[in-house]
């Protein structure tokens, strides 16, 4: 919210402000936001009033002209280029070193087409006073040739940049603001006298307002004001708005943002006479609808949007945004004058839904005081009189089908003092709070009833928010230092040191790995994530309609940035990626938020050998990355468990450690390929980052390396098509034989010779022990052992 110190002040009268600095401490402490402080004064420096004594059109060039300028201290020479540039007119003279405000340029003394310009002569656009950018700014005769332009037009200024939260809607005004430094200088806000002088034509005879959504539109009313002349605003009403940063348009226009940005309340004003059977309708809008806002664009509305309508067609979004087709243009001659409450809900999501945030959506969003909205209305129709010669119809048409009932809070006097520290009393705690207009009610004992302000009944609900108004305006520097808020550094404090030392290991790891880390957002769109799973976390008031849901997986991030990859960079390159991060599910309604790990391997090999051809990640890879993950971390003996695929893979396996799954990977299915638009194989797994801490060996046990020598032996063997590498294997270890210490298959062969169920698996052996050197007989021993076992219990030859 920008407000102007010279626009305060009206509303203060006999403040005494010895010091910018000093206000802006004061500002600051009854909690105030100031993002930026502006000086008006230093923006117009090196500007100054000079007159035009002699205009000649310049050799070198017919469309410009050289210009005499007498600046009151000396006569200097401009080049010019506007049309109205002629001799006898006094003129806004920009010197050596001023900076425009319109564009920051600087202007220095140069030379245009062998002719000196010593400054240049500005228009009302380059000077941020109007569009108005015909010609250069032609002043009055009451200008005064050499005095500085900030002074001519009154912009010794200084404004301020305070940042507004949601819940103080009341500070989006200078009455707001006002009221505030009232308080801290014990000044009380004085608000503009009406001196209204109605017609005998009755307003009500001119226009029917009708409220159909009466929970979306709490109140409604309006005012005529008749044969009004379209002109520029006055001076003081433009230096109002320049002051702020809003460009004067019309006086009509100008009077609706002035009011605006004085008491808070948006205002619309409409061209009377193009209200179809003169009368409005508030209504939500058909799904679908177009309609063409003032900025001259076409919004698609749906069933949820607010409208203002007339007879037959829309004529403003509600609370946000007027049509171009009810505009007030240089023929209009009657007004209708919009005042209006909006549900602040409802403004918002239209707003969002929209894409179009104003000045007046951002005070409905926040609640706009109810019992101001008939002050406003009359206080733009008494300027409307006053500045456009208008006629103002006798009365109000007011809609206020349900009146808010006025809210009361109870404060108790001990718990005030107990909180606070402080030793105040019932008169100190009434004074303070009478300040920002908080009125007694009763009092009774310890306890005292207040009535909040409309203006305040979405901030101060509980005894609790009274409490922080009576802080702030007796001053946050009066609270005591009570407790002692010093850490003891010696205390043990549970940090969960454990799972932040691993996370940073598993991070470290991924990245010697040569796998890149991805941050993907925790907010995704539903009708994807849906896909995975019917547990999803919504989100209220989400920041887009595509992350209105909390993430169920790192999957679908990771996908995402797969696809991005892809697209950018050609599907001929290798990614290894992984994430941490936290994902959010539903259970028994009740949410539950966890830390999860990812990776994910596609595309070419990241490395090959010089004799090795170009080839693609596949499951062996896959299955390498996942064993190497278990050794670098000490995971014990686990298994993958095959389980039915879902929409996400055809086929998945669950990672089983003691037990208890701990995490799955999926081979990815064609379907999420195509929808993804990835056309390589991707092998994703996912991980519980607790369950899998949890399995991790803290105690890692180093054993002794055996002096004595392996001993290796191959083993080939004939078997059955429908036995598998895991039965063979379990076999060979149930032998209970402790010098055989590895097994690795290196081999699968099939042939008709071997015959039509049969297939060949050979196996490496490796024997060592720990006592001794093992001799051959014991070998052999060994091995027939293991080929008895596999005999009896699969049915396995030997293939000699």
């Amino acid at each position: 919210m920008i407000v102007s110190l010279k626009w305060l002040k009206e509303y203060l009268l006999g403040i005494e402000i010895n010091s910018v600095d000093g206000l802006i401490e004061d500002m600051i402490s009854i909690g105030l936001d100031i993002e930026s402080i502006t000086n008006q004064k230093e923006i117009y420096n090196n500007f100054i009033i000079a007159e035009i004594i002699e205009v000649n059109i310049h050799p070198g060039a017919e469309n410009l002209k050289l210009c005499k300028v007498n600046t009151g201290e000396e006569i200097i020479n401009v080049v010019c280029g506007a049309p109205n540039v002629v001799p006898g007119v006094k003129v806004c003279l920009a010197v050596d070193g001023a900076v425009i405000p319109k564009d920051n340029s600087i202007v220095k003394k140069t030379t245009i087409k062998q002719e000196i310009s010593e400054g240049m002569l500005c228009s009302e656009d380059e000077l941020l006073l109007s569009d108005d950018n015909s010609g250069i700014l032609i002043l009055g005769d009451e200008a005064k040739i050499g005095s500085p332009l900030a002074e001519h037009f009154e912009l010794d200024d200084y404004v301020f940049d305070i940042g507004i939260t949601p819940n103080r809607g009341d500070l989006f005004s200078h009455f707001g603001i006002a009221r505030e430094i009232g308080a801290l200088y014990n000044v009380k806000c004085k608000y503009p006298e009406l001196k209204l002088k109605e017609s005998n034509e009755l307003t009500s005879d001119y226009i029917k307002i009708t409220i159909q959504n009466e929970n979306l539109c709490r109140r409604f009313t309006g005012r005529i004001v008749k044969n009004v002349k379209i002109t520029q605003s006055p001076k003081w009403l433009k230096r109002r708005l320049l002051s702020v940063g809003l460009r004067p348009i019309n006086n009509i226009v100008d009077i609706t943002n002035f009011v605006m940005y004085e008491s808070g309340q948006p205002l619309h004003a409409f061209d009377y006479d193009k209200i179809t059977s003169k009368q409005i309708i508030v209504r939500t809008a058909n799904q679908g609808d177009k309609f063409v806002t003032l900025d001259s664009k076409e919004r698609v509305l749906n069933s949820e949007s607010l409208m203002v309508c007339d007879g037959d067609k829309y004529s403003a979004i509600a609370g946000i945004m007027g049509g171009e087709f009810s505009e007030i243009t240089p023929y209009t001659i009657d007004v209708f004058i919009e005042s209006a409450y909006f549900d602040p809900v409802s403004v918002r999501k239209n707003s969002k839904r929209l894409g179009l945030q104003t000045d007046a959506s951002q005070r409905f969003e926040r609640g706009v005081d109810i019992e101001n909205v008939a002050y406003a209305s009359n206080r733009a129709a008494n300027l409307m009189q006053d500045i456009a010669g208008g006629i103002v119809t006798k009365g109000m048409v007011d809609n206020y089908p349900v009146k808010f009932e006025k809210n009361k809070v109870s404060l108790r006097v001990s718990k005030t003092n107990r909180v606070l520290g402080s030793d105040l009393t019932v008169k100190n705690i009434i004074e303070l709070l009478g300040k920002i207009e908080f009125k007694k009610v009763s009092e009774k004992g310890d306890v005292i009833v207040f009535d909040v302000p409309e203006f305040r009944r979405n901030d101060v609900e509980r005894e609790i928010d009274l409490i922080e108004e009576i802080a702030r305006l007796n001053g946050y520097t009066k609270l005591t230092d009570k407790y002692d808020f010093k850490i003891n550094l010696s205390e043990h404090t549970d940090y969960d040191i454990k799972k932040i030392n691993f996370i940073n290991s598993l991070r470290e790891y991924f990245i010697g790995r040569g796998f890149n880390e991805t941050i993907t957002y925790t907010q995704q769109f539903s009708e994807k994530i849906s896909r995975f799973t019917e547990d999803i976390v919504y989100i209220d008031n989400p920041n887009t309609v595509e992350m209105n849901v909390m993430r169920v997986n790192l999957l679908y991030g990771l996908m995402n940035v797969i696809t991005e990859n892809y697209k950018k960079s050609g599907k001929d390159i290798s990614l290894k990626l992984f994430e941490i991060g936290k994902v959010f599910n539903k259970e028994n309604s009740k949410i539950i938020e966890k830390n999860n790990f990812s990776f994910a391997l596609t595309g070419f090999y990241d490395s090959k050998f010089f004799n090795e051809t170009e080839g693609y990640y596949d499951y062996a890879d896959a299955i390498g990355e996942l064993e190497m993950l278990f050794s670098k971390f000490h995971i014990p003996s686990q298994k993958l468990e095959m389980i039915r695929g879902n929409f996400f893979s055809d086929v998945c396996f669950d990672l089983i450690i003691s037990g208890n799954k701990i995490g799955r990977l999926y081979l990815i299915n064609e379907n999420v390929e195509n929808l993804f638009e990835i056309f390589n194989s991707v092998f994703l797994f996912e991980f519980d980052l607790e369950k899998f801490i949890n399995s991790t060996e803290e105690n890692i046990k180093f054993k002794e390396i055996s002096k004595y020598p392996v001993v290796k032996r191959d083993i080939a063997l004939i078997v059955d098509k429908n036995i598998t590498n895991k039965q063979i294997m379990n076999t060979l270890n149930n032998c209970n034989i402790n010098d055989l210490k590895k097994i690795f298959l290196f081999d699968v062969y099939e042939d008709e010779k071997l015959g039509q169920d049969k297939k060949s698996m050979a196996y490496s052996l490796e024997f060592l022990s720990d006592r001794k050197t093992l001799s051959d007989e014991e070998v052999n021993e060994y091995f027939d052992i293991l080929v008895e076992n596999l005999y009896k219990k699969l049915g396995i030859t030997l293939r000699i």
